[in-house]
């Protein structure tokens, strides 16, 4: 392998400098809870498209991408499940999350059906969720450091957590919106620095597909290699749920200046980030597939090692570098909610002011960093282990948000009658069945392949909002008022 250590410690100094740089001046705003979760309120549109593209394109989403692809083929990219998830949040929910003026998701579900219980549920869900996601972006940033700054993959974890928990701490959703804007940059441009390489070496779009197929007959089907139709399918619908409660997007909706740039800022988003599944996934992967797949350990190092065999090492500690911001665009995102979730949602919203318990705006802040620090903590003990591929690990978190949010959101933002009742009946049936099922799958269980557990969850919400539907009565005129103002 060739060495990067010169050059990807420049160029990598140089991203932390700016990075840094960003959180300390972020810092200066972080006076009040409202600054710290939701940067103000004060986001435009080329911000937010920024913001949303980085936050979606992970490290996973790049690293495990590639590796999913060339590992199971084309049945495996989720492209017209992103647009309509994305899509789900533009037409059903941007407008009316954002004129609630929310911080968080936890904060939609305990003010739109009037219950504590929710509330509280639903940022412990969260907090779960983000650190099982932490945990993929975290081996990522291991793998891409390992390459790029020639440390062992468990220092290139450290150095990861290290960073992105110290510009959260400083500056909050401010400096996770602007280094969001930076890492896009970074990102794309260390993404185009290696396709004039590629290219050279496996020709276009058709050449790739067919001599991939080639090599491995069947990789351009549409259920790809070794997936059963039912389990393909099931992959299509867990990340349309994903992105359809995705909670990065979700958020970010409540920091938009307006609702008409929370919902404009979707569109863009949406094109975006298509581009970028057919070339940093699609393409990467069929290119992988055929130049390195014989020599890589595991699949989540195909794009390291297609980009060392392809491009040279100062141009490679530009691709990794890009590829490191990807996954600290994510990390800081998640980070942010789950730390939001537990200070924000679980101890001030559920805990304290319910029993009138004052603390001032100083107090929660503080709470606020160290639950952060913490969370990053815990999340990156979590990845110690190798679990799975890193996107099996992002869709086995998102299956748990999926069942648990999907429903509530999607009917509670539709409908003025779904209550209390129903919600939490859906949101807690749906966690259960969901976690039940993942936990059946990592045990090994061969009934459990058949499915993707986001299936079973989904059903259960769905059946389950459904029938205590009947006997749940709907939210008060005070909750409703938030979400459905011009009917209230």
């Amino acid at each position: 392998m060739q060495s990067y250590d010169s050059a990807g410690i420049i160029i990598f100094s140089l991203y932390l400098i700016v990075i840094l740089l960003i959180g300390f001046i972020s810092a200066r705003f972080q006076r009040t809870s409202e600054d710290f979760w939701v940067g103000g309120r004060r986001f435009g549109l080329p911000v937010m498209v920024l913001s949303n593209m980085a936050s979606i394109m992970h490290g996973g989403s790049i690293l495990s991408g590639i590796a999913v692809i060339g590992q199971f083929g084309a049945g495996s990219i989720p492209f017209l499940s992103f647009a309509a998830g994305t899509a789900c949040i533009l037409f059903f929910f941007a407008k009316k999350l954002r004129r609630s003026r929310g911080f968080t998701l936890p904060d939609y579900m305990g003010d739109r059906f009037d219950s504590r219980f929710l509330r509280a549920w639903s940022a412990l869900v969260v907090a779960v969720s983000s650190i099982i996601y932490l945990m993929a972006q975290i081996r990522g940033m291991g793998f891409v450091l390992e390459t790029l700054l020639g440390v062992p993959f468990f220092w290139g974890m450290v150095i990861g957590v290290l960073v992105f928990v110290v510009y959260v701490v400083m500056g909050g959703l401010m400096a996770v919106v602007w280094t969001n804007v930076a890492q896009a940059i970074f990102m794309w441009t260390g993404l185009f620095v290696l396709a004039p390489a590629v290219y050279r070496l496996v020709g276009g779009w058709s050449d790739v597909m067919i001599r991939a197929n080639e090599l491995s007959p069947g990789w351009t089907s549409l259920v790809g290699l070794g997936w059963t139709p039912t389990y393909t399918l099931s992959w299509y619908v867990v990340w349309f749920v994903a992105y359809a409660t995705r909670m990065e997007l979700i958020t970010k909706m409540f920091a938009a200046r307006d609702d008409k740039i929370a919902r404009y800022s979707l569109p863009w988003t949406i094109l975006m980030v298509m581009i970028f599944l057919l070339y940093g996934n699609f393409y990467l992967g069929g290119a992988a597939r055929i130049l390195v797949w014989d020599e890589i350990s595991t699949p989540d190092a195909a794009f390291t090692a297609l980009v060392t065999k392809a491009i040279t090492p100062l141009l490679a500690a530009f691709a990794l570098t890009g590829i490191a911001s990807a996954a600290m665009s994510t990390s800081d995102s998640l980070l942010l909610l789950s730390g939001a979730a537990l200070s924000h949602d679980f101890l001030r919203r559920s805990i304290h002011e319910p029993r009138g318990i004052l603390k001032d705006e100083k107090y929660y802040l503080r709470v606020s960093r160290c639950t952060i620090a913490v969370v990053g903590l815990i999340a990156f003990l979590g990845a110690l282990p190798d679990w799975a591929l890193i996107l099996q690990i992002v869709s086995y978190a998102l299956a748990i948000l999926g069942s648990t949010f999907f429903f509530p959101l999607f009917v509670g933002l539709t409908s003025k009658k779904v209550g209390k009742e129903a919600a939490i009946s859906s949101s807690v049936g749906g966690f259960v069945c969901s976690a039940g099922w993942m936990v059946a799958l990592m045990s090994g269980y061969p009934w459990a392949r058949a499915i993707h557990p986001i299936i079973p969850g989904l059903v259960a919400s769905g059946a389950l909002m459904l029938l205590a539907g009947f006997f749940s009565s709907s939210a008060p005129k005070r909750s409703l008022a938030k979400f459905f103002p011009e009917e209230a």
